[in-house]
């Protein structure tokens, strides 16, 4: 079947296909336009049952739309009610959303008695609706509130995880009115491909540049993606940074920016990139991005402009301090809807409004230093917080001569919140300095120290708007703080002498928490595991670099073997050799077996990165190692991994040598993963010199222990395709290459899902499917990058293509029609894509 690997919230939609097609239509519109994902069961793959389709669907959705007119809807022979009620029974655990057509004088009386079952059902919501336009204005309506009140707590924003759209502000923008105007001309003009908002921290950057992307993101066809370099502090690593962004794999072999490069250029797409001031020396990179991918507009937020070819400055004002035809500024307004937000009885008033306009003059309508002052009415009434602002915030006061007043300004008004905190909330506030991007409350627990309620101290600090509640993908509370206000929070924690100690606390937590992940990382709970640690990428990273500034290689180590799934499967190779080599630099602080699973590292990170010769250095002494620690399946599969790359460079004595060990080390190559990868490396080694039949023995023997790895599963599936399609056996082959697609769906895998689009539409050209092989061929080069398939090309030989060329495809099929395909499977989607693969058309898809 097939899974959508998107992680935002997904949307059921349960409705007849054919009375209601209108209104399936309306409502899809409303969800993307929630930047939500519609889950229609049009969109599945037609091989399977209907029922076990979108039980599937119904599984993997978090939200339950149904929409009812007159029919009840198709019914299985032998059910004895229809595929609507099954669904709206289903989805009970779901929020459900109901509507229903009126007037519908000819509804059926089973649907009539299943409407009446589910008004008097509870937890629903229920409503009528007469147009289709009608339907999509209530649905948007519904889900907003519903995203507000389940499942996006934060009263701002919904952050997106590192790969996907552009955040989703939750409030109205107070003030930018002529700036939106302003941005918007300048990103949908095709003579501006990249704008830069500059501005000093806290003037509202971030939050304009979520907005203008959102006005324009549906211009774009390929949609707008968010990269934030908050906690990316050397210029070298943008490029990394920017590829998790854009959900693009890297490996050591090529630069990061070639990868993106490649993956962009035949795009047409809005990439938002927050804070780049503290890398400002990468402003190249953007702009050969921009030379590499014409239909690429950039929008960045930094301090200072780039300085890059092509770049147009839009300097963010701070907001009116003064009114305009209103009775309060836009200044003013911004500190009331932030203190109803803390204090829903606030209101301005006659007797408050003064007050309100000075704090917004006094703090020279800096936003971030407005909502810090309105955070205080939960406490202190407007002119006691502008009393207050008068002892402490002495313009001309504090701060270098060269630093801005506004920037002053700013951070004393920070200064002034903290001071506001009790002892213990202070103490809670200084620690959290140490965390890099979000965190979950089990994390804040590690590094708060002895203390009765941590969460209490969270509360006040999210209350008083020095902590930013952000919810995951899977429903998980997250707290970040704003750089601006890190950074004061970590001159606070070094001042105090704790900075050590609460960091060693912090590496340890997580630490914990990889050792916690490793046994899962190899079952069905990877692709949830694997969103986690992309969450947690970058505390992960500062947990590193804290043991091995503290000369601890062990810990590297440890978190490396935890999480190595990780490294390769998430985009990161590049990053995880760099970590592997310093590990092995120390290697006298390591004992013998310590050393053999650092270089079996080493070299499977060398191997999917593409250097062979550099994994078999890894891997040769690293056999010994692991055999003498007793670690029958790695030493198996490492002395099979040097008989494959000994074949490759033409070495057939040394690869017959090792794979005589291969046959010593078998019987302990054991039922997982390891052994799973073990036996297709020796049926990758039988197909290279002919010998069919023992490659097939091998890869039984291979996807019988693959169990639920899905590395293991991919790699049995793609060299047992290359097996039946050698042989001759067509239907075998199909078989074999849609169960490993489906599997790289399940896991996102761009990379392992465009090696199989490849292999299927080399196939349809054998068949006669013409039209389809040029989508699937299309969609296969959108999604392939220098990079994003190195990992697979690490486990197996490349396809056999024995089908059609492009040109005999193209003349059979004529020009117009070859170019018309070939556009439409550039524009697919993973999930879209595979379903033309499984056999649904990619316009119900």
């Amino acid at each position: 079947m097939i899974l959508t690997p998107d992680q935002r919230l997904r949307v059921f939609v349960s409705s007849s296909m054919t009375e209601l097609a209108a209104e399936r239509a309306a409502v899809s519109a409303a969800v993307s336009r929630m930047r939500l994902v519609p889950v229609m069961f049009e969109q599945g793959a037609r091989p399977h049952p209907p029922r076990d389709l979108y039980r599937a669907y119904l599984a993997q959705s978090q939200i339950f739309v149904g929409v009812y007119g007159e029919s009840y809807g198709w019914t299985a022979p032998g059910a004895d009610r229809s595929g609507l009620a099954d669904e709206f029974d289903l989805a009970r655990t779901l929020p459900r959303l109901i509507y229903v057509k009126e007037p519908s004088p000819g509804r059926d009386p089973r649907l009539e008695r299943l409407l009446a079952a589910i008004r008097s059902t509870g937890h629903v919501t229920y409503r009528r609706f007469g147009t289709a336009d009608e339907l999509r204005a209530y649905v948007e309506e519904d889900l907003a509130l519903l995203l507000s009140e389940r499942f996006l707590p934060s009263p701002y924003v919904a952050w997106p995880e590192a790969t996907g759209g552009v955040p989703v502000a939750l409030t109205p923008l107070v003030g930018r009115a002529d700036d939106l105007v302003a941005v918007e001309a300048l990103l949908t003009d095709e003579h501006v491909p990249l704008v830069t908002l500059v501005g000093p921290g806290g003037i509202g950057k971030t939050r304009l540049a979520m907005a203008s992307a959102d006005r324009v993101a549906e211009r774009f066809p390929d949609g707008a993606r968010y990269v934030d370099l908050s906690t990316v502090s050397d210029p070298e690593l943008v490029g990394e940074a920017l590829a998790r962004g854009l959900g693009v794999r890297t490996s050591g072999s090529v630069p990061p920016v070639a990868d993106i490069a490649s993956w962009l250029r035949s795009k047409r797409l809005l990439m938002v990139v927050d804070n780049f001031e503290q890398v400002t020396d990468a402003a190249p990179t953007v702009g050969q991005l921009l030379r590499a991918a014409p239909g690429l507009t950039a929008l960045v937020t930094s301090r200072a402009p780039l300085r890059v070819a092509g770049e147009w400055v839009y300097a963010v004002p701070p907001l009116p301090t003064v009114a305009d035809d209103q009775a309060n500024s836009p200044a003013a307004q911004l500190f009331a809807q932030r203190a109803r937000a803390v204090s829903a009885s606030f209101t301005l008033t006659p007797a408050n409004s003064a007050a309100v306009d000075e704090i917004a003059r006094r703090l020279d309508g800096l936003p971030l230093a407005i909502e810090l002052a309105a955070a205080r009415t939960v406490l202190l009434p407007p002119a006691e917080i502008l009393d207050r602002l008068g002892d402490r915030l002495g313009l001309l006061t504090t701060g270098a001569r060269d630093v801005p007043d506004r920037h002053r300004t700013l951070r004393d008004t920070i200064a002034w919140s903290y001071h506001l905190l009790g002892a213990d909330e202070r103490d809670l506030f200084d620690r959290f300095a140490v965390f890099a991007g979000t965190c979950d409350l089990a994390a804040i627990e590690a590094v708060a120290g002895p203390r009765p309620d941590p969460f209490a101290g969270v509360e006040a600090l999210v209350e008083s708007s020095l902590l930013v509640q952000r919810p995951s993908p899977d429903g998980e509370a997250r707290f970040a703080m704003l750089d601006t206000i890190r950074a004061f929070a970590r001159e606070r924690l070094r001042d105090s002498g704790d900075w050590p100690a609460v960091s060693a606390a912090h590496a340890r937590h997580y630490l914990e928490l990889t050792e916690e992940f490793a046994p899962r990382l190899n079952t069905s709970a990877a692709p949830r595991l694997l969103r986690r640690l992309e969450l947690e990428h970058d505390n992960v990273v500062a947990a590193i670099d804290w043991f091995h500034a503290h000369d601890d290689p062990v810990a590297v180590l440890e978190i490396m073997w935890a999480t190595w799934l990780f490294w390769w499967r998430s985009g990161h190779v590049e990053q995880g050799d760099r970590y592997m080599s310093q590990v092995l630099d120390r290697a006298d602080l390591l004992d013998d077996v310590q050393i053999g699973m650092a270089l079996m590292l080493a070299g499977g990170v060398a191997l999917v990165s593409g250097q062979s010769e550099r994994a078999e250095r890894m891997l040769e002494p690293a056999l010994p190692r692991l055999r003498a620690s007793g670690n029958g399946p790695l030493a198996a599969l490492a002395a099979v991994t040097i008989a494959q790359l000994a074949l490759e460079h033409g070495d057939e004595q040394r690869a017959d040598r090792y794979l005589r060990e291969c046959g010593e080390l078998a019987a302990g190559a054991g039922d997982g993963w390891e052994a799973s990868l073990f036996y297709s490396r020796l049926a990758l080694i039988a197909l290279r010199r002919g010998r069919l039949g023992d490659a097939r023995d091998n890869l039984r023997a291979a996807r019988e222990r693959s169990g639920t790895d899905q590395l293991a599963m991919v790699v049995a599936e793609y060299l047992s395709a290359i097996c039946a399609v050698a042989e001759g056996r067509l239907d075998e082959t199909r078989r074999h290459l849609l169960d490993g697609l489906s599997v790289t769906v399940a896991a996102g895998d761009e990379g392992g899902l465009g090696t199989f689009l490849a292999a299927v539409a080399d196939l349809d050209t054998r068949t006669g499917d013409l039209e389809r092989a040029v989508r699937l061929a299309a969609a296969a080069q959108a999604l392939h990058t220098p990079s994003n398939e190195m990992w697979m090309r690490g486990f197996v030989s490349p396809w056999p293509v024995t089908g059609l060329d492009a040109d005999t495809v193209r003349a059979r099929l004529g020009p117009a029609t070859y170019d018309a395909a070939w556009q439409t499977g550039a524009r697919l989607s993973m999930a879209d894509a595979a379903a033309d693969a499984f056999g649904s058309s990619p316009e119900a898809a």
